[in-house]
């Protein structure tokens, strides 16, 4: 019988590669835990594009899918921390929660049947185009990123990726990078920050947005001039583009959302603050049976 998820554990050995399509065959507490990164790499440009960005929050989601002879008690291991850490996280939960119930409402009402009508207009193949197209234009925000972190080694590797995608891949349709073994390493402003000592600060939830911390906040704007879709001049086609990769990537999670267990607001923001711990580097060592730690950085969804 599977144990019910207290909190999401976020580990590249555990998570899956992509937030949009969960790798079925990892086992262990976390196969999708990777669905809640697009909160990071939400940047938008206008009212009308904010109004569709904030509703992707509620596409969030982590499962939790341990077997009991493999894992026993692993749960409980996670329980206790979140809880005595909750104050401290969390000190402005009373308006935090009232402006999650608001982008739970537009999601409802606004992203949602646009996604599912999304699914249902496009074929598989069409859907797994869109999502390479706006990956590769994560990985030279990345390949910026990396550069401000220090990290060559990195930015080589996100900068090679999206110049063959860009050119052999036909502007990201195909993933040829993959191909000849150059990885990705997926980063963004928040973790920079973190890499130069600013402090996480308190968690917070924002309109039209969703789930951050302060670092992660103060990070949005000045990463919006990192990402190609800023220098788009044709306002139209700009907001064209941010709206298709909304909608596609609400689609692709609406599988997810099914697995959030428990009080939906504590599960994403003990799911978010995990994620972007462990990605900075101040998240505790986790040890699990049978699991190789792989990368010691895992992907990180956004664009």
């Amino acid at each position: 019988m599977p144990l019910q998820a207290v909190g999401p554990i976020c580990s590249p050995a555990l998570a899956v590669k992509s937030a949009r399509k969960p790798d079925r065959s990892v086992r262990g507490p976390v196969r999708a835990c990777d669905g809640l990164a697009i909160m990071q790499r939400r940047r938008h440009t206008g009212v009308t594009v904010r109004y569709l960005l904030l509703t992707i929050l509620l596409s969030i989601s982590c499962t939790v899918m341990a077997e009991e002879e493999d894992w026993g008690d692993a749960s409980t291991a996670f329980d206790a921390p979140q809880s005595s850490q909750a104050k401290d996280d969390d000190p402005w939960e009373d308006i935090n929660r009232k402006i999650f119930a608001f982008n739970e409402a537009l999601d409802k009402y606004a992203l949602k049947p646009a996604a599912k009508g999304y699914r249902k207009a496009t074929p598989g193949w069409f859907d797994d185009t869109v999502t390479r197209f706006f990956e590769n234009l994560r990985d030279f925000r990345s390949s910026l990123n990396s550069v401000l972190q220090w990290r060559w080694g990195h930015a080589g590797h996100n900068f090679g990726r999206f110049a063959v995608n860009s050119t052999l891949g036909i502007a990201g349709l195909f993933d040829v990078a993959s191909k000849v073994d150059l990885e990705k390493h997926n980063t963004d402003l928040g973790l920079t920050f973190a890499r130069w000592g600013i402090p996480e600060g308190n968690y917070l939830v924002l309109p039209f947005w969703g789930p951050s911390t302060v670092r992660d906040a103060a990070a949005i704007f000045p990463e919006d001039y990192m990402r190609p879709r800023h220098y788009i001049q044709h306002d139209l086609t700009r907001y064209s583009v941010t709206a298709l990769y909304v909608v596609d990537l609400r689609a692709d999670l609406l599988d997810l959302e099914r697995n959030i267990v428990g009080d939906r607001y504590t599960f994403l923001r003990n799911a978010y603050l995990q994620r972007r711990r462990f990605e900075s580097g101040d998240a505790p060592s986790l040890r699990f049976p049978d699991i190789e730690q792989r990368d010691s950085e895992p992907e990180d969804e956004g664009w």
